[in-house]
């Protein structure tokens, strides 16, 4: 029964995205016209009565570009169907492909009235990171997907990676990372970073980032916020953040870095608080 449900909730989002109902309204929470609003966020993968919620708390903030964890084929849908002004890149890291069993994405959502895509992959933290794979001594197959986003009007390009390390392989996280950081560097132009890394900020894995020559956004402005931001829907503030908008040197304008702790009726839209950075390139 639950896999005949999961079939139908992507038969009815289908419906909702032809038929236009349902669809999320733009709320107030948008970044002003002059900056660049980045967010990630892990979507946990469950759950049908989070169906428009989680789509809908995007929508309340209107990023450019948002980095999604834990997005199966239901969320790769609802999104489609409750977030049209949305472009969605992805795959799923069980098969490679969009449907069915997938598996989850990390995949990107972008604002399609002020974007194309000018070319975007998925690879495996793995060994073989052009082949669906595990990695080392990972638990799960982990993926990064990326994009590079061409703005519409200015024609100015940024890259926009996202990934979601292993939770309990200590080498599957260290070597995902430098996969990631890897590709990272391969682009000359702004770079942004987002993902659940499963490692707390200030640990050595954390210090890779910065070895590398990317600098995390909650340290490069006063307008900043501190806190966990996984909190397994009990909420709460104290702790560190696992979840990062991380940025290259030719990003060097951060003016607000916030943890998101919207409620709906009392209840955390997820176990991860979103978090988001507004800059200029």
């Amino acid at each position: 029964m639950k896999i005949i449900g999961k079939y139908i909730s992507m038969i009815f989002a289908l419906i909702f995205a032809a038929c236009g109902i349902g669809q999320c309204e733009i709320g107030d929470k948008v970044p002003e016209e002059d900056v660049i609003r980045i967010m990630s966020y892990n979507v946990r993968y469950n759950d049908w009565h989070r169906g428009k919620t989680v789509p809908q708390l995007i929508a309340d903030y209107y990023p450019d570009s948002v980095g999604v964890q834990e997005c199966e084929a239901l969320w790769f849908y609802h999104m489609k169907a409750y977030l049209p002004q949305y472009g969605i890149e992805g795959v799923g890291r069980l098969t490679g492909t969009r449907g069915g069993f997938c598996g989850e994405m990390s995949a990107i959502l972008y604002r399609k009235d002020k974007y194309k895509v000018v070319d975007s992959d998925t690879f495996w933290l793995s060994e073989t990171p052009d082949k669906v794979s595990k990695g080392w001594d990972g638990q799960k197959n982990r993926i990064c997907t990326w994009v590079i986003l061409e703005n519409l009007e200015t024609g100015k390009q940024y890259a926009h990676l996202n990934a979601h390390l292993d939770h309990q392989g200590e080498l599957a996280k260290k070597n995902g990372l430098q996969l990631v950081l890897e590709k990272a560097k391969s682009f000359d132009m702004p770079v942004v970073i987002t993902g659940d890394f499963n490692f707390e900020k200030g640990t050595e894995l954390y210090d890779d980032f910065a070895k590398a020559g990317f600098s995390d956004t909650q340290d490069m402005t006063e307008d900043t916020m501190t806190g966990k931001t996984y909190h397994a829907y009990k909420g709460g503030e104290d702790g560190l953040p696992i979840d990062y908008v991380m940025v290259n040197n030719k990003i060097t304008d951060v003016k607000t870095y916030k943890i998101i702790r919207d409620t709906v009726d009392g209840e955390y839209i997820s176990d991860h608080y979103p978090i988001y950075a507004d800059m200029a390139f």
